[in-house]
């Protein structure tokens, strides 16, 4: 009597999970394998978008990435394909996976390069470049990370790639160099902006890319305590923006820089000179004195080299 009963359980059993087996999965003899009927293709390539693009309305972007995925992978030869592959990159960038989104928009680029959809994505992919470039985490517990500037870099990049004589082609260039800047990054961010003034000289940003390249020098140079090569090349640069759009603005901000640039100059004469004063090198220190008084005599050193110098001329005639 037992024996009938664990067999009559056992079938029973076997009907039930077996039952509910078939309700979530199928053996299909295209992949030779069981799926879930509810996540398996559709038949056709229109049916697949319906399906996918319920979920993307329904705001169930994750599920909407996924199939529309499925549609690209099962039906890749589809006209529907290039909008279904687009339709991955707008799922994950209305969730806020913006990098993957840029991927997904640049995979369409890449297996789609005649989509309608190629004007739309070159704009999205520079809007997300500026997301990430906003949104700059840095480090991670002291640690450099792959950063949101460092994507930044990268999908600014293959903006201007995607269309180098296109509308966002100049500004991506740009922001390259903004990117590498906000890292502190500056001797690559002065050959950006440097590479946007060669390649598109005739760009609305290359009045501030010309600035902005000069700011980088003189930047990259206050990374140690003194540069005197950096800071002359940076001063030339200011001098260029001051000449080339004088009457501007930018002109009046590169002429504040250089007086600082040179301030900063005459700082680095008066300390050797204080410093050959202090050895009671004194014809030493005369010389950089009156390099100071010479070169730069309305600058914050100019009046003190004039009193350290007057109070060694006694020594002078030894």
């Amino acid at each position: 009597m037992k024996t009938i009963f664990a067999i009559v359980m056992c079938i029973s059993c076997s009907v039930i999970f077996t039952s509910k087996a078939d309700a979530f999965w199928v053996w299909t003899p295209k992949t030779n394998k069981f799926v879930n009927p509810k996540k398996a293709a559709k038949d056709t390539p229109e049916g697949q978008f319906k399906w996918a693009m319920r979920f993307f309305k329904d705001k169930d972007y994750k599920r909407a990435a996924e199939e529309f995925a499925s549609l690209t992978a099962q039906f890749k030869d589809s006209h529907l394909a290039p909008e279904a592959q687009y339709y991955v990159g707008r799922a994950y960038e209305a969730a806020g996976k913006y990098y993957p989104a840029f991927q997904a928009y640049q995979k369409t680029v890449g297996a789609y390069p005649f989509t309608e959809r190629i004007d739309e994505i070159i704009r999205r992919e520079y809007d997300i470049g500026i997301v990430l470039y906003r949104k700059h985490r840095g480090t991670f517990m002291g640690k450099e990370i792959m950063t949101d500037l460092d994507r930044a870099v990268e999908i600014f990049d293959k903006v201007k790639n995607n269309a180098p004589f296109g509308e966002y082609a100049a500004k991506a260039q740009f922001m390259i160099g903004e990117c590498y800047k906000k890292s502190e990054q500056y001797d690559q961010a002065a050959e950006a902006y440097q590479k946007m003034l060669d390649e598109y000289p005739k760009s609305v940003f290359a009045v501030k890319a010309k600035y902005e390249a000069a700011q980088a020098v003189y930047l990259a140079s206050l990374k140690s305590d003194y540069d005197q090569e950096r800071t002359d090349l940076a001063i030339k640069e200011f001098k260029e923006v001051a000449k080339d759009y004088k009457g501007l603005p930018v002109s009046n901000e590169a002429s504040v820089a250089i007086a600082l640039l040179e301030d900063r100059k005459a700082e680095s004469l008066f300390k050797t000179a204080k410093f050959y004063e202090s050895q009671k090198h004194y014809k030493s220190a005369a010389i950089y004195y009156r390099e100071i008084l010479v070169s730069y005599p309305r600058g914050s050193f100019g009046e003190s080299a004039r009193e350290h110098l007057s109070s060694i001329e006694g020594f002078l005639k030894d």
